[in-house]
């Protein structure tokens, strides 16, 4: 790896069942990065659920992040709790100051439950996005389930009702986000349509086609991870959130043909 392409720090939870930080380091595989680690719990789940969270604590994974600055970009996956929520938030205002002039990219993919239901964090810890990652100018990439739970929005109009996902949104960057990726995948409407918003410019929509009987563990990972790549490799966000969408569609591409 060069010592001059970008470097992009991955601080995730590791999940053995495929999601986490083991589908980031696969979607960024090829890619001219140098791709850092940095692990915040180690869980057991599987399909049934999530079975133990085994959270590191910050006072391990934060050091071992802050080591790895300068950086080009940060994606956040799993944060087991209201402290490490602060601690990436401290992450975030660290690797901006070691960049200096140069701008850093912060994606944040707010795991808040698993695929099966299970709680990560509480209601009220889940609340701490909004105090403190929100207010550090990150990109969210919420589901709509995560959009519903961060802006209070009704669930069923989120899936239903396109428009009520921009005004949802639109209240997260009045809390600070620089921008968020709302993925449509939960959405009713077909072809699905993924939200771009970002500060001071107009809802863009991503149209995407929908793949029959294709799942994937960590889809919100990989997606996450791949948005944040193309970042550090220099696109805007729209190219970047295409970008990720067609990676993600492939790997459901592949699992529908398997089915």
């Amino acid at each position: 790896m060069s010592a001059r392409a970008p470097r992009l720090l991955v601080v995730a939870g590791y999940d053995p069942s495929g999601a986490g930080i083991d589908a980031d380091r696969e979607a960024l595989a090829g890619l001219a990065l140098d791709v850092r680690l940095v692990v915040t719990a180690l869980t057991e789940q599987d399909a049934g659920g999530v079975r133990r969270i085994g959270a590191r604590g910050t006072g391990l994974w934060l050091p071992e992040a802050l080591r790895e600055l300068p950086i080009a970009a940060l994606k956040f996956g799993l944060l087991p709790s209201r402290e490490d929520v602060q601690a990436a938030a401290e992450l975030v205002r660290a690797a901006r100051e070691a960049a200096g002039e140069q701008p850093i990219h912060a994606v944040v993919d707010p795991v808040l439950a698993s695929s099966s239901g299970s709680r990560f964090l509480s209601r009220e810890d889940a609340r701490e996005y909004l105090r403190s990652l929100l207010p550090a100018r990150v990109v969210l990439t919420p589901n709509l389930d995560e959009l519903a739970e961060l802006t209070g929005a009704d669930r069923e109009r989120l899936v239903h009702e396109p428009q009520v996902r921009v005004e949802a949104a639109r209240t997260l960057l009045e809390l600070g986000a620089q921008a968020l990726v709302v993925k449509g995948g939960h959405g009713a409407e077909s072809p699905a349509r993924d939200l771009v918003l970002e500060r001071g410019a107009p809802a863009e929509w991503l149209a995407h086609e929908r793949i029959p009987g294709g799942k994937v563990r960590g889809s919100g990972c990989r997606f996450a991870a791949r948005l944040a790549a193309k970042l550090a490799l220099g696109a805007s966000l729209r190219e970047a959130a295409r970008e990720a969408s067609a990676h993600v569609l492939e790997k459901l591409r592949a699992a529908s043909a398997r089915a």
